[in-house]
């Protein structure tokens, strides 16, 4: 077990190290190839956590803490944010993302066990800092030229809907691979994956037994920034011959 902790730490070193690359580089596509890299890698961690932990209950030696922690977003383009990360939370089989809503600000809750949750925090917040890149870039070349005779409100609406793309764009390719890897794997990993979500979902109905769905009704904008995101976030080619494509309330379990 000594072998396989040593191979997960490797990966999780492997991990934070493209992500900073994805994060400094100025350049998008750049910035994808490393983020799809990362992407890969975390799936493959979560994997192995997961069936680390399980062969450690077999055994009966303790298991991974399950742990909750927030991820906060403020400013203009929170609610693009709180949606699309929202999705890239959801995507990883192991995680329950749970929300609130305040008048200037948003609160994701991140519930799983603590490798997972770390994971799941740490691309957050890579993500946020590639998404404004990638939207900055979209902008100055094509989006501000679009929407050149529309209100200011409008076009912060544009912008924020091309990162809520970018984000959910992001959650179909997790999803992917989590597909991708379980299938080479075997049954026995969705197995483990399965039954790692059960014990995250009994802590979630324990500490929150009144949760409610949310109705999240930020305004969407064109289709063209809904496209242009969707590009932006799967347009990394990895030389692998494909593209990839106010007052505290409690939180609120996502629709959809």
């Amino acid at each position: 077990m000594k072998n396989s902790e040593h191979k997960l730490q490797r990966l999780k070193e492997r991990i934070t190290l493209l992500l900073n690359k994805a994060e400094n580089t100025s350049y998008p596509h750049e910035a994808q190839a490393f983020q799809e890299h990362a992407e890969r890698l975390m799936v493959r961690y979560g994997i192995g956590r997961a069936e680390l932990d399980a062969q450690s209950a077999h055994q009966g030696k303790k298991q991974e803490a399950i742990v909750e922690e927030h991820f906060e977003m403020h400013g203009v383009y929170r609610l693009g944010q709180r949606d699309g990360l929202s999705h890239v939370g959801r995507a990883f089989r192991t995680v329950t993302i749970l929300q609130t809503n305040f008048s200037n600000s948003c609160r994701l809750y991140i519930i799983g066990h603590e490798s997972d949750v770390a994971t799941v925090k740490t691309l957050f917040s890579s993500l946020v800092i590639q998404a404004t890149l990638a939207m900055t870039h979209w902008w100055d070349a094509e989006g501000k030229v679009q929407s050149a005779l529309w209100t200011d409100s409008e076009k912060q609406i544009e912008r924020r809907e091309f990162q809520r793309s970018f984000y959910v764009q992001v959650a179909m390719r997790i999803q992917g691979l989590y597909e991708e890897e379980s299938s080479q794997a075997g049954t026995g990993t969705d197995l483990v994956l399965v039954d790692r979500k059960h014990q995250v979902d009994e802590f979630v109905s324990d500490k929150y037994p009144y949760l409610r769905a949310s109705r999240n009704r930020a305004s969407r904008g064109s289709m063209g920034a809904v496209l242009a995101g969707q590009a932006a976030g799967r347009r990394a080619d990895l030389g692998l011959g494909r593209h990839v494509d106010g007052a505290e309330q409690s939180p609120e379990a996502i629709a959809g």
